[in-house]
């Protein structure tokens, strides 16, 4: 007879039953919401959403208009799977996050009519509100490593899971065209707050965090798949002109990631450093709430919020166009408003070290033996 083990006399669990260091159910929430959407694809639709983990497209995370994506669209989805889809994405980041994504689908609408003049019918093709491409990069299951991706127009969510475990939320990229029209003013938080940090600043501060006299037209790191230790701007927006700079303006707006620009967040006042807290909370908590402690051990592990760097670029009004940026060794964050009279928002957050899992899944190789039977290398 096969023996049952039983609850140790102090009322804890089995040693085989007890959760692994760090461990937490935020993985395993998103990883049944994933499933429960792929089982409701069609096997047609599973065969269109599905691509190995390490397919080289992963890291192709272009938010732009493009031709040929690979995924699975919204528009394509019958109502179940839809808000099957919904219950992913939802279970993924936090609830005022998931608002955003929504409001930037939403937006498309807005922004057909409003584009009808210069494209006329052919708005339609290219500004759709359910045009967002969903991939999975590995089949969703539990104790496996997998990712998800749901990208489109002025959206890129990239979700990773490594071995059930720990989650990655990066690159997680949010846009908005118009930024503000009528009741829509989806980045309106993160702006204000910049602001307020910035008009904050003493006049040797701001001299300190305002790097360059004009903004980059898109985020300086660009959709690159990995940061570089130096990243410049591109010349202009892709498919626009209304943003031009030069040569010196993007050595000027130049990421260095030994070497962060602007204002150290240790070097500012209390009353400063709560506006600069929440900045980075904005960011930090598109996160799930389980996950937030956990980036933010990270940034601590990493030299703690005091060596963040604030910096910015461009015009100190709102409806001038300019540009911020928050940078550490594990977190970048992004906001640009320069096109369209500073009326077009990228934000960004991204880490240079785990964007797509990357630090997490070198670290789960390097402590787990993958030398098991059938195991290639």
């Amino acid at each position: 007879m096969t023996s049952t083990p039983h609850v140790p006399p102090d009322g804890g669990l089995p040693e085989a039953h007890r959760p692994r260091p760090g461990g937490s159910f935020d993985a395993t929430a998103v990883t049944f919401a994933a499933m429960g959407l792929y089982d409701g694809l069609s096997a047609d639709q599973r065969t269109r959403v599905l691509l190995p983990h390490d397919d080289p497209g992963r890291t192709h995370w272009n938010f732009l208009p493009e031709s040929g994506r690979h995924g699975l669209p919204l528009g394509e989805l019958d109502r179940h799977q839809e808000a099957l889809a919904h219950r992913l994405i939802a279970e993924s980041m936090s609830i005022p996050a998931y608002a955003r994504v929504i409001q930037v689908m939403t937006n498309e609408h807005v922004l057909r009519e409003l584009n009808l003049p210069v494209f006329g019918h052919i708005a339609a093709t290219f500004r759709d509100a359910r045009g967002y491409y969903l991939t999975f990069f590995g089949q969703p299951q539990p104790d496996t490593t997998w990712g998800w991706r749901l990208v489109g127009h002025h959206l890129s969510v990239n979700i990773t899971v490594v071995d059930g475990d720990l989650v990655s939320a990066t690159p997680f990229l949010l846009g908005a065209e118009p930024a503000r029209f009528g009741p829509f003013r989806i980045l309106g938080e993160e702006e204000d707050t910049a602001f307020a940090l910035l008009d904050s600043l003493t006049g040797p501060q701001q001299k300190q965090t305002v790097i360059h006299s004009k903004p980059p037209a898109d985020f300086v790191t660009r959709t690159v798949a990995t940061i570089g230790e130096v990243e410049y701007p591109a010349h202009h927006g892709v498919g626009r002109r209304d943003a031009m700079i030069t040569d010196d303006d993007r050595k000027a707006l130049a990421y260095f990631r030994a070497h962060p620009r602007g204002i150290r967040a240790g070097d500012l006042s209390a009353a400063q450093r709560a506006h600069f807290d929440a900045l980075l909370a904005h960011f930090v908590q598109r996160a799930r709430p389980g996950l937030i402690g956990y980036e933010m051990d990270r940034i601590g592990a990493a030299g703690g919020t005091d060596e963040l760097h604030f910096a910015w670029a461009g015009g100190t009004a709102i409806d001038q166009p300019h540009y911020f940026r928050v940078q550490g060794p594990v977190t970048l964050v992004e906001f640009d408003n320069a096109e369209d009279n500073a009326n077009h928002v990228h934000s960004v957050w991204r880490d240079p070290s785990n964007d797509f899992g990357t630090d997490l899944l070198i670290k789960h190789h390097l402590e787990h033996d993958h030398s098991g039977p059938g195991v290639e290398h």
